[in-house]
């Protein structure tokens, strides 16, 4: 009886873990087109087309992204000198769907809005760490990122971080940029 048991034990475990295995298979993998996804090298060569790059990274969760994208972003790419800056939108979140209606409903072009490649579910801790590695990655002797969210700042062509926390009102960035 005891050797029955056993043996349904194991089975039960080892079904368990191919599920969980499945599962995370499952949540990571990639729903984002290759051509939206931002890496180190696409980034270099966004932020090398304009003098300035306004580098604006956002979760869908986040109460104050939503603010931002529906209040002060569009307000400060009708007022900034386009020949001289650009805003790169960065979505860490894995829906599509989502990320695209949001940016939509702010009047803000798509085509600035790439996505972070994480691994995991769009969870908190999985978007934090894709964000740090993405930033350490491409600024490793800067500290840009502290672990809150939004991550809003300003480099130069050549990846030179000018300003490594742009506040989050519309006037005090104007007054920052001015």
């Amino acid at each position: 009886m005891s050797l029955t048991l056993s043996c349904i034990t194991r089975k039960f475990r080892r079904n368990i873990f191919v599920l969980i295995t499945l599962l995370l298979v499952v949540s990571c993998t990639k729903s984002v087109e290759e051509k939206r996804l931002i890496n180190s090298d696409k980034f270099n060569q966004i932020i090398s087309e304009k003098d300035k790059t306004l580098v604006y990274i956002w979760t869908t969760w986040c109460s104050g992204c939503r603010n931002s994208l529906q209040h002060t972003l569009p307000k400060l790419i009708n007022s900034l000198n386009d020949k001289e800056y650009q805003l790169l939108l960065i979505a860490v979140s894995k829906n599509v769907a989502e990320v695209d209606s949001l940016v939509h409903l702010s009047g803000l072009s798509s085509s600035n809005i790439y996505f972070l490649d994480f691994i995991g579910p769009d969870k908190g801790k999985f978007q934090s760490l894709g964000i740090r590695q993405f930033l350490t990655a491409n600024f490793p002797d800067n500290k840009i990122y502290n672990g809150g969210i939004p991550v809003f700042f300003l480099v130069d062509s050549n990846g030179h971080v000018l300003i490594k926390k742009m506040p989050k009102s519309y006037y005090n960035i104007m007054d920052v940029l001015e």
